[in-house]
């Protein structure tokens, strides 16, 4: 990655420069009508597009913590389902959502050393568990013990790859360029971010 590209302001230069945009700003929060602009979108986009593509920097390993967990023997009377302390019906397992998840790759059961040679997927649902006050994003699954692959909220400029940056300030730019540019400059914008996009993906596989 460019070393001139550390922080957000790095990014949105990047950006107005390919639209051709004359101007530059200081900080997100410098007051331009470029930076006031962008202030209403780089967040969202910079999420939508980490979570457009599998980046190997954005990938995160952690072991899941357990909220709650079916019966051994299944809900046999006088053993009854408890929404207090059981996973919705059909799932054995019910884990946290870690906060800085922004799109779950897999869940894994702890790796043995036995090889696999056939690994399978593992099922799992993303639903919102009202009987927490407030109610909370949990992952239910069927795997013990299990792992959690996926996709976190980077937010740091520095720790992104060339492609990642590229991809971020091309659609940072189609939405940018109605306010800054104007209409006309849609639809080149739109296929700048699109073959910027397909480059990226060629990079990383």
């Amino acid at each position: 990655m460019p070393a001139s590209v550390t922080n957000p302001a790095d990014v949105l230069n990047l950006c107005l420069r390919r639209i051709g945009y004359k101007l530059r700003v200081g900080s997100l929060f410098d007051g331009s009508t470029a930076a006031k602009a962008a202030l209403d979108v780089y967040a969202q986009t910079r999420d939508e597009v980490l979570v457009e593509n599998d980046w190997d920097f954005a990938e995160r390993n952690l072991t899941m913590t357990l909220l709650k967990s079916a019966p051994v023997n299944g809900y046999v009377p006088p053993v009854v389902w408890n929404p207090a302390t059981n996973p919705p019906p059909g799932w054995l397992f019910s884990y946290q959502y870690p906060p800085d998840c922004l799109k779950v790759r897999a869940v894994k059961p702890v790796p043995l050393f036995v090889l696999n040679f056939d690994p399978q997927p593992n099922r799992f649902f993303l639903a919102n568990d009202n009987n927490y006050t407030p109610a909370q994003k949990v992952i239910l699954c069927d795997v013990p013990n299990a792992n959690l692959v996926y996709t976190g909220q980077i937010t740091d400029p520095a720790t992104w790859n060339t492609g990642y940056t590229d991809s971020l300030a091309a659609a940072l730019g189609r939405r940018l360029v109605p306010q800054l540019i104007g209409l006309n400059a849609i639809q080149p914008a739109a296929a700048d971010e699109a073959q910027t996009v397909a480059m990226a993906e060629t990079e990383q596989g």
